[in-house]
Formats: structure tokens, sequence, C-alpha cells
């Protein structure tokens, strides 16, 4: 009983233990003008507020390029209203886009009240960087079971160069139609939240396959996914040995990067 309350404990711990994380990713054909590109993501926030004041997360902030947020705003008991305000906030003072996650869902609608949506939400949408001549095509997923994909009408917005997917759930990586895409960000998995040693996470949500629940990952004759852990929790209020994650992505041209590892640049506690 001891062991157990002592791991219970550390599990509600290590939910609050942010892990920094940055991946340097190689694009084919990227343009100069996007090549460094910074790219914030968060996902599966759940309600958690106290990320906007993390350390790490406010130089991330002001040095990014562009924020991107797959899903999961708000969790059932944890107040909406301050979690929006800070989004909103974060979108008005960046270049963002947002897509919706299964959380974002109730009875069978959106439901992102009171986060203003206008401009910042591209489900089944393609929107383009624009930097002198060239462009970066950004493009979003609703969530591929509550929400309603329409890869046709989101893959018609979308004009010729490299472009970068949004969606909630890893497994659109996987999709045909996804080939068309470099590099698709994604959460909704938690990095599996409970990993035990020696066995990994037991629910992975997801259906890449190999094991995978988080990280870089190559789709074969497919772009690099890259899921995060998320910030938050769902269901237990705990993690185990699968920390939360502030995401970094960094975008190099092919010929400046043709090995592109992702590279922990170290820890730090909210």
């Amino acid at each position: 009983m001891t062991l157990l309350v002592l791991a219970a404990v550390y599990g509600i711990l290590e939910s609050r233990w942010i892990r920094p994380v940055t991946y340097q990713v190689a694009i084919a054909n990227l343009p100069q003008e996007f090549n460094g590109l910074s790219i914030l993501h968060l996902s599966d926030l759940h309600g958690r507020v106290e990320i906007f004041s993390h350390r790490t997360f406010r130089q991330w902030a002001d040095e990014a390029d562009m924020i991107a947020v797959t899903g999961d705003l708000y969790q059932p008991g944890l107040g909406r209203t301050r979690l929006a305000a800070e989004l909103d906030r974060l979108r008005q003072d960046h270049t963002a886009f947002l897509v919706s996650g299964n959380h974002d869902y109730h009875h069978g609608r959106l439901f992102m009240d009171p986060l203003p949506t206008d401009h910042w939400l591209i489900d089944n949408q393609g929107i383009a960087l624009i930097r002198g001549e060239a462009r970066l095509w950004i493009a979003g997923l609703p969530d591929l079971v509550l929400g309603a994909p329409d890869w046709t009408k989101m893959l018609s917005q979308i004009g010729e160069g490299p472009a970068i997917l949004l969606s909630h759930r890893p497994d659109a990586a996987i999709r045909p139609e996804a080939k068309r895409f470099q590099l698709v960000l994604s959460g909704h998995t938690h990095g599996g939240q409970i990993v035990f040693p020696l066995v990994g996470a037991l629910l992975k949500h997801n259906h890449v396959g190999g094991g995978y629940v988080a990280g870089r990952h190559q789709v074969e004759q497919g772009p690099v996914l890259i899921t995060s852990r998320g910030l938050g929790t769902s269901e237990l209020p705990m993690r185990f040995l699968c920390r939360p994650e502030l995401v970094r992505v960094v975008l190099k041209s092919a010929d400046a990067n043709p090995k592109a590892v992702p590279v922990d640049l170290g820890q730090q506690e909210v």
C-alpha cells in the first residue's frame, strides 16, 4: 500500500514536470525564407494554465515564428476562462493556428467557448505563410473521429510547395492523402501517460504501428510525424515515466540538415 501511495504522489508530481524538447526537421525544397522557422507546438493542455508562466515557454513563445495548437484544450472540473484568455492573447501576439481534438466536442458539436476561434481555427482549411515570393502551406484537420475531416476540401486550398499538417490524432499521418505533406504535428496519445518499465505504454491511442506513442517518426513514403506527449492529463490526473512535453520544431532545408534528429534541450520544472 505504501508503494502505491508513493507511486501516486510521484505520478501527480511528474504530471507537472515539463520536458522541453526541440526537433530539427529537414524539409525538401524549403524556400530559404523559411529556413530556420521555429514552431512552438502545444497539445492536450486539458485545462493547464501553469504552462503560460513556465520559463521555457515564455522564452520559446517570444522566439517562435508560429504557434501550433493541436487540440484538447479544456478539462471537466477545471475553469475555462483563464486558459481561453491566455490562448487568445497568444493568438493575438503571434502567427498561430488551432485544430480541434476529441475533448473539444460535446454532444457531437465543437465547443471551444469562451475561446474566440475566428481567424486561427483551421479545421479543413489550408493557409499560406508568405515571406516575399515564398510560400509555406499550413493545413489542419478536425478530430478524425468526433469531427468531420474533409481531406478533399482541405487539400484543394493548398498550392504548390512544402506543406505542414496539423492533426490532433497522429493517425492522419498514415493516410494516403498525407503524402502531400512533409511534416505532420499531432498529439492525443499523451505518450501513453502511464508507462511501465520494460513494458512500455499499455494505451497507445493510435494506429501508426511499431509501438509508437510519441516523438519523431518517419512514415514510409510519407511525412515526418511528430507527436507531442501533451501538457495535461485526462482521466487520471497523473503521469508515470512519461513527462509532459513542451515541443519546439525548427525547420531546415534538406540540403542544410540531411540527418535531422530530436534534441532534448534540458528540463525545466513548473
